[in-house]
Parts: C-alpha cells; sequence; structure tokens
C-alpha cells in the first residue's frame, strides 16, 4: 500500500506542479473538475445509508461559490444563494408530496455538502489570483503534504495515544503533533526562501503552524461522514489514496486558512 502511494504520488506530484504554475483558466478548471468529482463521491457517500442528497444542489453551490471566485463577482452569492434555497424549498416539499419522509434531512445534508466543498474549495482560485499566487499555492499544499507525512510517519514509529478513536482510530495525538511540527519547519523554510517579496519566514512558520493544527480538522470531518456510512475510503479513483475527498480534505482546509492569514496579515 505505501509503495503504490508513492507511485502515485510520484507521478501525481509533477502535473500538480504545472497545472498549479500554468494557472489561468487551466488551474481554475481543474479544481472545479476536482470539486465536482467530490460532490460525486460525496453523495454516493449517503446513499450508502439510503440518504439522497440532491445532487443538483450540491453542484449548483459548488458552482456558484467558484463562479463567483474566478470571475471576482461577489455578488453573484447573495442572489444565487437565494434562488438556490428557493429552489431547495421547492424540491423539499415536492419530495414530501411523494413521500419521502427524509427529504428535509436530505436538502441539509446538500447544502453542507455544496457549501463545504465550494466555499473552501473556491479559496484555492482565490489563493492563484493572488500576487505570487503560484507560489503561494504550491506553498500551502506543501504544507499539508509534509504535515500528512510527518504525521504519518511520527504516529507510525512513536503514536500510542488516540487522537479521535471514534472517527479515525489510526491517528494519535503523537502523530498529530509531529505533523504539527513538520508543517511549521517547512513553513519556516519555505516562507524563507528568497525568491518571494510576499512571504517570510516568520509568516510561514505561522501558515505551517496554522494548517498543521487545523489540516487534521478536515481529514476527521471527511472520516467522521465515512464512518457513519460504513466505508473505508470516498472512493476508489486514486489507487492507494482512496478517492479525491480522501486526498483534498485537509488540502480545503489549508486553502481557507491560508488565504484569509494572507489577505489579513501579509498582503
Amino acid at each position: 500500500m505505501l509503495k503504490t502511494r508513492a507511485l502515485v504520488a510520484v507521478v501525481a506530484l509533477p502535473v500538480l506542479i504545472v497545472v498549479v504554475w500554468t494557472g489561468g483558466w487551466v488551474f481554475s478548471l481543474v479544481v472545479l473538475a476536482a470539486l465536482l468529482i467530490g460532490a460525486d463521491e460525496y453523495v454516493r457517500l449517503w446513499r450508502r445509508r439510503a440518504y439522497c442528497p440532491p445532487g443538483w444542489l450540491v453542484l449548483g453551490l459548488i458552482a456558484l461559490a467558484w463562479a463567483a471566485t474566478w470571475f471576482e463577482e461577489p455578488d453573484w452569492w447573495q442572489p444565487g444563494l437565494s434562488l438556490l434555497m428557493v429552489g431547495s424549498i421547492f424540491f423539499a416539499v415536492w419530495r414530501m408530496e411523494s413521500g419521502d419522509t427524509d427529504t428535509i434531512l436530505n436538502v441539509a445534508l446538500a447544502v453542507f455538502g455544496g457549501v463545504y466543498l465550494g466555499w473552501l474549495g473556491s479559496t484555492l482560485v482565490a489563493v492563484r489570483l493572488l500576487d505570487e499566487g503560484a507560489y503561494l499555492t504550491l506553498f500551502l499544499y506543501g504544507c499539508v503534504v509534509i504535515a500528512d507525512s510527518a504525521a504519518y510517519f511520527v504516529g507510525r514509529q512513536w503514536g500510542r495515544h488516540k487522537l479521535s478513536p471514534t472517527v479515525s482510530p489510526k491517528k494519535s495525538w503523537e502523530g498529530y503533533l509531529g505533523g504539527i511540527a513538520g508543517a511549521a519547519i517547512f513553513g519556516t523554510l519555505a516562507g524563507g526562501l528568497p525568491e518571494s517579496d510576499v512571504l517570510t519566514a516568520g509568516h510561514g512558520a505561522l501558515i505551517g503552524l496554522l494548517i498543521g493544527i487545523t489540516g487534521t480538522v478536515g481529514d476527521l470531518g471527511i472520516s467522521a461522514i465515512k464512518r457513519q456510512v460504513g466505508a473505508k475510503d470516498s472512493s476508489n479513483l486514486i489507487p492507494g489514496h482512496g478517492g479525491l475527498l480522501d486526498r483534498t480534505d485537509s488540502v480545503l482546509i489549508a486553502a481557507v486558512v491560508g488565504y484569509y492569514y494572507l489577505v489579513w496579515f501579509v498582503l
């Protein structure tokens, strides 16, 4: 399993770097495609337990968030969200009249998934649109990769105390702290590179620290869903890694944390 994961990572990493560095429509559409695939995985996960969140609502919320960010039209959010919510009310009433007793729950699940994937995912596009966006995007992704890798190896070697035994029994406090330390160290080194006029070692360390602390939340959030529906992975799309939700859970949190830190304290 470890060899498969490493081989996929070796192949995927150069592709990711090229896409991020290219930017523009290429990067934006790749992000949108990943979010839409993640939405399909999200809906399919809930269907394992006979829940049926309307896919059109999940996809609509993602498309709205992506479009408002990519076209830099934040005014689209309010009317777009209003229309989707009105549509969801009509849908819920129609489904209830058709005998669906879980219609409100299904709509709520769709809203959560659409906002989670759409709002958080669109910040990846927002980061890429910043000055030095390619560097900053790769920096945030690097923090996630180092945090995950450090947590895995530290937890495997020294993990003794369970971090979340119900949601993710394999995660340990030792691994969690190792991931935080790894992300902070990477952030310090990468943030201090002379190639960037935006980041400093201090800002890089703080961003890495925050991503190390919060990134696990995204991982545990998706794990909670999988635990509830009895699934090991969100899909088998990526050999050795599971689905896109399994690979992007921490990235979504990192994008939000990194973006708002950058616009509030750096740029």
